[in-house]
């Protein structure tokens, strides 16, 4: 029982998914204190809270949240987000220890157990194109581990500032070099490639958290229809965690609404 003596202050948190305004069905989802969508959902239909015991995170419990955004141009994005963000919460339940130090060689691990539960999920099902993005969150012991497969993002504010921690996983950089405009870039790595073929390398880096962080995970939905002043302002504002989360979600609703929208927004 030795890692009682660590202090870990708990989390304070909020999240919504929404299905958005063109798309008949929901392919994000999320972890979220135990908490995953069913494969045929329509979102949350209501804003979720939750706040982590400094003990559960020591032990490996309720310190993760993550979300998952099923590939739109592939086959059964809603079934690739449920099985990546289904072996998360079977992950981190039966994860009784970590490593104080880092966390990243549990991330490593997940990523890579999830990505073949993914793609076996996708072989079973006759696809051999059905994938998911990750985004995710550790809190350990006044530190932040920050995990990403894809081009789901995680944001940090602090201070009147916006900063993005995730890494996006697309081919942007070659767009860029080669004057491409018509298209969005596409994605380099994702949850649910063949194990065999490549071997997937997820984005892990770890931040000293500071009291009033807030941390943002997102699925492109609200990225890609609201513009990171607008989402500064929304997280600057007094409101509570469960209001901001509304906002983000009507934000993204009032630019368009083009595909899901899944937000959770942690307060350290």
């Amino acid at each position: 029982m030795g890692f009682i003596k660590y202090k870990t202050k708990g989390i304070r948190a909020a999240a919504a998914s929404h299905v958005g305004k063109r798309r008949q069905n929901n392919e994000d989802n999320m972890c979220f204190d135990g908490y995953r969508m069913e494969t045929d959902n329509t979102g949350t239909g209501t804003i979720l809270s939750c706040e982590t015991k400094p003990l559960d995170a020591i032990m490996g419990k309720d310190a993760f949240f993550a979300v998952f955004d099923g590939m739109g141009g592939g086959d059964y994005g809603e079934i690739a987000s449920f099985t990546a963000a289904d072996e998360a919460r079977v992950f981190f339940k039966e994860l009784h220890q970590v490593d104080i130090h880092d966390v990243s060689l549990s991330l490593q691990e997940f990523c890579l157990k999830a990505n073949e539960e993914v793609f076996v999920s996708g072989r079973n099902l006759g696809s051999d194109m059905m994938g998911t993005t990750i985004v995710g969150c550790y809190f350990l012991d006044g530190r932040v581990w920050v995990c990403n497969v894809g081009d789901s993002r995680c944001f940090r504010y602090r201070s009147g500032f916006l900063q993005q921690l995730s890494c996006d996983h697309t081919d942007e950089e070659y767009m860029r070099e080669n004057g491409i405009t018509d298209r969005k870039p596409y994605l380099t790595q994702y949850l649910g490639v063949d194990p065999e073929e490549m071997y997937i390398e997820p984005f892990i880096k770890s931040f000293t958290a500071a009291p009033g962080d807030l941390y943002l995970l997102c699925s492109d939905g609200l990225t890609d229809m609201v513009e990171e002043d607008e989402i500064k302002r929304i997280l600057a504002g007094p409101e509570m965690l469960k209001n901001k989360v509304n906002a983000l979600i009507s934000a993204a609703l009032s630019g368009g609404g083009r595909d899901n929208i899944t937000v959770i927004l942690c307060e350290n």
